[in-house]
């Protein structure tokens, strides 16, 4: 193991449990994200702060969110700097195909993102998304030069990958060679449905069980985070919405809908309609959630991630203090 890790680095790897929650806006001045890492510090340990985003040149746009590292250096949790490939509709492989094409362009790629790092940091947290079949050596690679990069100033690889049940999902993520490389592997258990498809559970326990028996063939258990999605998506003809855990109540009670339990998806879901139009609704609460926790000890995992910060609530926090922090 490396000696010289930073204080905040070393304190995480010091932890037998993480809670790792995502800072993000939706918004212009969207704070639910800080009021929540605020009110919760004394249950998360680290951040990752959705701060840049990848372009196709292996620059990047976006900035540090400093009221949330502010907020973390307060309260002693360590911040996480988050880079991906998310263009504001959706994950574009496009920059991460033009960057992992040559030596040279990882390398700039990698200059870049220590150079966007604020000295406080921990690590890095990479959230490249769709990574294609023709890349999965080249991803390693990129991988390899990031840790020796980061390693040698006492700072952390963390990474999020996709949940996936086979070696046909998700071709452009080597498993095993990632479970190497990566300190801490947040698993990204949410989304089995998403908002271009189809409806259905957000993340059904038996789909859970799939992916969380695959990946520990492959993925040490002492480095992996389960993603806790606490969000649902509203599907209709209409554009799908995302809709907040801690937002479900009030639109019940508008729609007067009839709250459901799937007992196979071990998760609740509803209908109702806007004039002409159906809508049907899948998401997580605090039951669901409380339930998904069990994973961390079968599985002995290291910890959890929550998607994200600022959509839960507080009785949500009370499921994960009794769940995980006794």
């Amino acid at each position: 193991m490396n000696s010289n890790w930073t204080p905040a680095a070393r304190r995480l790897i010091d932890k037998r449990l993480w809670i790792l929650g995502y800072v993000s806006e939706d918004f212009q001045g969207d704070l639910r994200a800080i009021d929540s890492l605020r009110e919760h510090s004394s249950h998360i340990d680290a951040y990752a702060d959705f701060a840049f985003q990848l372009q196709p040149d292996g620059q990047f746009i976006g900035q540090i969110n400093d009221l949330a590292l502010q907020e973390a250096l307060a309260q002693s949790t360590a911040p996480l700097i988050l880079f991906h490939n998310f263009n504001g509709k959706t994950f574009d492989p496009q920059p991460i195909r033009s960057v992992l094409s040559t030596p040279a362009s990882q390398r700039d790629c990698i200059r870049h993102m220590m150079d966007l790092l604020p000295d406080t940091a921990a690590g890095v947290h990479v959230d490249f998304e769709g990574v294609e079949a023709p890349y999965r050596i080249p991803f390693l690679t990129f991988l390899e030069s990031l840790k020796v990069t980061l390693h040698d100033r006492g700072l952390l690889l963390t990474i999020a990958i996709p949940a996936k049940r086979s070696e046909r999902e998700a071709p452009g993520y080597d498993f095993a060679g990632i479970g190497r490389l990566c300190d801490l592997i947040t698993l990204m258990t949410y989304d089995e449905h998403f908002s271009g498809g189809s409806p259905g559970p957000i993340a059904s326990l038996p789909w859970m069980t799939e992916t969380l028996d695959y990946t520990s063939l492959y993925i040490p258990h002492e480095k992996l985070l389960l993603g806790i999605p606490v969000y649902g998506y509203d599907w209709s003809n209409e554009p799908t919405a995302m809709v907040s855990m801690r937002d479900i109540p009030e639109l019940v009670d508008q729609t007067k809908a009839r709250l459901l339990w799937s007992d196979q998806a071990v998760e609740p879901y509803f209908y109702y309609w806007r004039g002409h139009v159906k809508h049907t609704i899948w998401y997580e609460n605090e039951l669901s959630a409380k339930l998904r926790l069990g994973f961390v000890k079968n599985y002995r995992l290291r910890g959890i991630a929550i998607w994200r910060l600022g959509y839960e609530t507080s009785r949500f926090w009370q499921e994960v203090t009794s769940k995980l922090k006794r």
